[in-house]
């Protein structure tokens, strides 16, 4: 039973080292899912919105030039 011990306790350390690994590699994948995709699409809408909004204003001031 002695002999066996050495494997038995790095069996269970590797065990909880896999767990963790791949609690870690879970944690990041809904991280990814949940908040930093979103983000990136946010970020992006409001970078189109920005930017239609600086053509409208362009738009905007060159019509009142003609105006003028």
């Amino acid at each position: 039973m002695l002999d066996q011990l050495p494997g038995l306790v790095w069996f269970s350390l590797m065990l909880v080292l896999f767990f963790f690994w791949a609690y870690g590699i879970g944690s990041f994948v809904l991280d990814l899912k949940n908040k930093i995709l979103p983000g990136i699409i946010e970020y992006r809408r409001g970078r189109r919105a920005e930017k239609a909004k600086q053509e409208r204003e362009e738009e905007r001031e060159e019509r009142e030039k003609q105006l003028y």
